[in-house]
């Protein structure tokens, strides 16, 4: 939120913004997920792949996981079916090209232009996968039957491919529009916004199956309640390492000496290493089912599980030691005149970094990876549904629903001490007017 944008009444200015996030992000987007594709049947979709048929079926367990972030979009066969994938696709790699190709790094160190320039190229990007994943769809909704189920029917499907291929990239291209006018005009980051409002939209769904099984459901509340807990204090984590300044002697007078901390926080990737790990799954399940050993890791067995908690916890290290530069790190401190407490500068400071960032890095990750296998785990131990009850209790979802809730609280108080600031001034500088 720009400072410009804060008017003398700051509760009436937040409310504005409130609103423009519901009217972007509710009505609009949640409508688009209910247009489906020209010449798509929705209701044999929904009965393929979401029906149950397929629970077995790996693909339909990844479009079924896939459904929950985009809000039911893919089981109506919706325009925003892609949802806003591909711009995370593209984000993240923007971002490991920035710290792997020294040119896009200097660009990013140039401020608001070069960060104008590589939003950019984030866009390109975006178009670029928004049109290859559209195109991927339309070719296997065109090409796909079964039994009873049809998904297209017309005669012409080359016409079919192009028409969808547009409609889906534009669907996904305005979805990334109207992220952008939230996290400009709204409160807090657009994108987060839109996909927990999808995550919250499939919730209700997660009740279906139990009937009057009255301890299911509160058994579910509780089991997500403990997770929401222990999400709160994962993510509000950060391991504090002391920093100060050096003293200069001029004179009769002491300069510097100031002391600070830096934060870093357990849980530095976030969601990403689940996101670098799901299509690995995806891999393996076909590679394994092609060789004859489907079951190895099929969807809601102990191979499956532990292969994806193992890909998570790598994929978090890569993450870290390809975004985290210790050695700038330790460059920036020795020009800012700081250093750590009792470490001397240079190597022997990024060493240091290095040992504390490798161990809470693995309390991070294994706490990452325990949320995100959390679904298969509880199905089993509670005989639920693999794409019911579970989706509520998926850790995955419930992270990205309270960090998002975090940081629209943690927007919401910075515009106040912000117009708070900004209030104290424009009394100063009426009092010195006075004199």
């Amino acid at each position: 939120m720009a400072d410009g944008d804060l008017s003398e009444n700051p509760a009436r200015e937040l409310l504005r913004r409130f609103i423009i996030t519901f009217i972007l992000g509710v009505l609009v987007y949640r409508l688009g997920v209910y247009i489906p594709i020209p010449g798509v049947d929705a209701a044999a979709l929904k009965s393929l792949v979401f029906g149950q048929g397929g629970e077995s079926d790996a693909i339909g367990a990844i479009l079924r996981y896939a459904d929950m972030f985009n809000g039911g979009a893919i089981q109506n066969a919706s325009i925003f079916g892609l949802g806003i994938t591909p711009y995370i696709s593209a984000s993240i790699i923007i971002q490991l090209l920035t710290f792997s190709i020294p040119s896009l790094k200097a660009l990013q160190k140039e401020g608001e232009g070069g960060r104008r320039k590589i939003n950019q190229y984030t866009r390109y990007t975006t178009l670029g996968i928004a049109l290859v994943q559209a195109t991927i769809a339309a070719v296997a909704l065109s090409k796909f039957s079964s039994g009873q189920h049809v998904l297209v029917h017309t005669d012409d499907k080359l016409l079919f491919v192009v028409q969808s291929t547009l409609v889906i990239t534009t669907g996904s291209m305005l979805i990334l529009w109207i992220s952008e006018q939230i996290t400009r005009y709204g409160i807090g980051n657009g994108v987060s916004l839109i996909i927990m409002f999808g995550i919250l939209a499939y919730m209700p769904s997660s009740f279906q199956g139990f009937g009057g099984d009255l301890p299911k459901y509160l058994g579910v509340v509780m089991v997500a309640l403990l997770i929401i807990a222990a999400i709160v204090m994962v993510v509000q984590a950060v391991r504090r390492i002391g920093l100060e300044q050096q003293r200069r002697v001029q004179g009769n007078k002491v300069y510097g000496g100031a002391q600070t901390t830096l934060p870093l926080k357990l849980n530095q990737a976030n969601v990403i290493p689940v996101i670098f790990a799901s299509p690995i799954m995806v891999v393996l399940g076909f590679v394994a089912g092609k060789i004859g050993m489907e079951q190895l890791f099929a969807y809601g067995t102990p191979g499956h599980r532990y292969a994806f908690a193992g890909l998570i916890i790598a994929f978090t290290y890569f993450y870290i030691s390809i975004t985290f530069d210790l050695f700038d790190l330790s460059n920036h401190f020795k020009q800012a005149g700081f250093f750590v407490r009792g470490i001397k500068p240079g190597k022997n400071t990024v060493d240091h970094l290095h040992h504390i960032l490798i161990r809470i890095t693995f309390v991070g990750a294994t706490f990452l990876a325990i949320i995100a296998i959390l679904p298969e785990s509880i199905g089993v131990l509670m005989g639920m549904s693999t794409h019911g009850s579970t989706v509520l209790l998926g850790g995955t979802g419930l992270l990205i629903v309270v960090g998002v809730i975090l940081d629209v609280m943690q927007k919401v108080g910075s515009f106040f001490l912000a117009h708070q600031y900004q209030g104290l001034a424009g009394a100063a500088k009426k009092g010195g007017k006075r004199f």
